[in-house]
């Protein structure tokens, strides 16, 4: 019986690709005079950024790319950000069944409040978790088991969705219940071991088939 949901957010509840492509390009571009390949960038999908772009660029480039980025993506961010379709809709639906929802994300905490208001979303979450605020972001389990201290509910009865193995790997080693999108960019040959979700979801109006109990009103 699931009483609680813990979303990721880019890649999950919102369409942030065209402003993570957009700030990747031009940050490469203006740093290193051509804009780098983007394969080895989606494989660090659910990092957090400043370690994507140091495990990619090293460090000394990677932290001059991550400045131009965040320049540019202070800039953009808004009117490129995008919901996936039934996100609101589902989001209704779960609150009306008072289930209670939070957000863990590689995100900075204001970044991702930022984008759920551009989406009208952020009156979902009980909680959002960004990677400013624990010691240690996904994968490692401490933002999910945060997570869960807010949202009440035990692990074994919480769903974690997200669209990137540090999504499944962070839940898992949390023992919460996964389940991963199949709209993901990353392989899903990439979902194996500890993150190999319990499940996928086409949509994430699948959540809704799934066994819910619906809480106090």
């Amino acid at each position: 019986m699931i009483k609680g949901i813990i979303f990721d957010f880019d890649g999950t509840l919102a369409n942030t690709l065209p402003v993570i492509f957009a700030c990747y390009d031009y940050s490469t571009e203006k740093i290193l005079g051509k804009k780098a390949d983007r394969a080895p960038f989606i494989e660090t999908f659910g990092l957090p950024l400043t370690v994507c772009l140091t495990k990619i660029f090293g460090k000394e480039k990677g932290s001059r790319i991550c400045e131009e980025y965040r320049a540019y993506q202070e800039l953009h961010h808004d009117e490129l950000i995008r919901p996936f379709p039934n996100v609101k809709e589902t989001l209704e639906q779960l609150q009306q069944m008072h289930i209670p929802m939070a957000v863990v994300t590689s995100k900075t905490t204001a970044t991702c409040l930022r984008g759920a208001r551009c989406l009208g979303i952020d009156k979902f979450f009980v909680t959002v978790i960004g990677s400013d605020i624990v010691t240690q972001p996904k994968p490692d389990a401490e933002p999910t088991r945060m997570a869960l201290e807010k949202l009440g509910t035990r692990p074994e009865e919480t769903l974690c969705v997200g669209d990137a193995p540090f999504d499944i790997m962070s839940g898992r080693v949390a023992g919460c219940k996964t389940v991963a999108v199949k709209y993901t960019q990353v392989a899903r040959e990439k979902f194996t071991g500890t993150a190999k979700p319990d499940g996928w979801i086409e949509d994430i109006t699948g959540l809704l088939s799934f066994n819910l109990r619906e809480g106090e009103r």
